[in-house]
């Protein structure tokens, strides 16, 4: 078998299974000089160059990606019986998830996005391993983009092709993009993997409360059956 054809093959079985994986859990980042900052570096960016108006996100859905799991139909009961567990699951970790940020940097020469503190980054990891750990329980499928997590928020996405200009910017910008504030995060949100209206549907979240306070959660399985397009 030749190469090209090897690769063809695995491009053709690892976009089967990326499919599959159609939803992720999320922290929402909301504090208001977060999102002022946040803004303002994409302000910057776009007076400097116009092109990076189709790239910046929109700073209303700021977040910090956790896991990716593969959902359908048949499990809906199990999904929803995880989120009503997991605020009791995660009270020993972290009930309020610190999300401070130290500047910003570039990823894989695409991504500009805001550096957690040392702090924020292993208490985030923790809660990535718990949920980890929780689904290796439900038989839900479960997948990281990275081999090591590394919690960061996104702020500015190029596409596949090659901007070398707008990288060179985003690039010199680091050292002068102010990003120096945080927020305490209390609940855990999973969203449809499939961009909607400008940002994914939310399918459900926890609220995070310390161990000896009940919790609530929120559930809309009616996404699952809406959104979801399993292959």
């Amino acid at each position: 078998m030749t190469l090209i054809l090897k690769t063809f093959l695995f491009l053709q079985l690892f976009g089967i299974i990326s499919s599959n994986y159609n939803a992720f859990f999320a922290l929402m980042v909301t504090n208001p000089t977060v999102v002022q900052q946040v803004n303002q570096i994409e302000v910057n960016l776009t007076k400097t160059d116009s092109q990076f108006i189709k790239f910046v996100h929109n700073t209303s859905h700021l977040h910090v990606r956790l896991n990716t799991i593969e959902l359908n139909d048949t499990r809906l009961p199990i999904i929803q019986q995880f989120l009503k567990d997991l605020p009791k699951a995660m009270c020993n970790v972290s009930y309020s998830i610190p999300a401070i940020f130290e500047g910003t940097a570039v990823k894989a020469n695409t991504t500009l996005h805001g550096k957690m503190t040392a702090m924020s980054s292993t208490v985030i990891s923790s809660v990535h391993q718990r949920i980890y750990s929780l689904l290796n329980g439900t038989g839900i499928p479960s997948i990281d983009e990275h081999e090591i997590f590394h919690p960061r928020m996104d702020i500015v996405e190029l596409d596949n092709r090659k901007h070398e200009d707008l990288l060179q910017i985003m690039s010199n910008g680091t050292r002068d993009f102010k990003l120096n504030t945080g927020d305490f995060i209390k609940e855990i949100v999973l969203f449809n993997d499939t961009a909607s209206d400008g940002f994914h549907k939310e399918i459900g979240r926890a609220l995070l409360a310390p161990c000896s306070i009940s919790t609530v959660r929120l559930f809309k399985p009616e996404l699952i059956q809406i959104e979801f397009h399993i292959i």
